[in-house]
């Protein structure tokens, strides 16, 4: 390609990319980014946190993370290649309605309100904040088990993650 006709090109997209910029100023808080759930990013603890509160798996078993963005973090317990359970911790920050469930909980685990969620999961709230969630996969996982679970993550960790703070206002 001739040296004149990639400035060229180059100056058109540099303008292309001005215009586009100017064009969506305006529109910048419907963009993505910045904010999760309506909050500053800020004020979400960062799923990366989470991962070293999850349980160690036993010897025959195996943890593998499977998801991680801000205010959440997800692994799957596996035993032999065969899914046992989904393990998640979130931030409900997020989603103040997922604190609703554990108002009318009236079992507690280590302290802290537990809840069913159906036949197939159980649900921890740490810290009026945290929310531990094992979901059993081809019913290989009864309730106690996975109690068990959500008992072996490290919940006074947990508890003790301080979550970012909001930005003051100026006085």
């Amino acid at each position: 390609m001739p040296k004149p006709l990639r400035w060229l090109l180059g100056g058109a997209l540099a303008l292309l990319l001005l215009v586009g910029a100017v064009v969506l100023l305006p529109f910048s808080s419907w963009l993505p980014g910045g904010t999760v759930a309506e909050l500053p990013t800020a004020a979400v603890v960062n799923g990366s946190a989470f991962n070293r509160l999850f349980p160690a798996p036993g010897a025959d078993r195996q943890l593998v993370f499977s998801q991680e963005k801000r205010g959440f973090s997800e692994a799957r317990l596996k035993q032999d290649d065969r899914l046992l359970a989904l393990l998640a911790i979130s931030d409900t920050a997020t989603a103040p309605e997922a604190r609703e469930k554990f108002s009318t909980a009236t079992e507690r685990l280590q302290g802290w309100p537990l809840v069913e969620q159906g036949e197939h999961a159980s649900a921890l709230l740490v810290a009026d904040r945290f929310q531990v969630k094992v979901i059993e996969q081809n019913d290989a996982l009864p309730q106690s088990e996975r109690r068990q679970v959500l008992a072996d993550f490290d919940l006074k960790g947990l508890a003790a993650l301080k979550a970012p703070k909001l930005l003051e206002p100026a006085a």
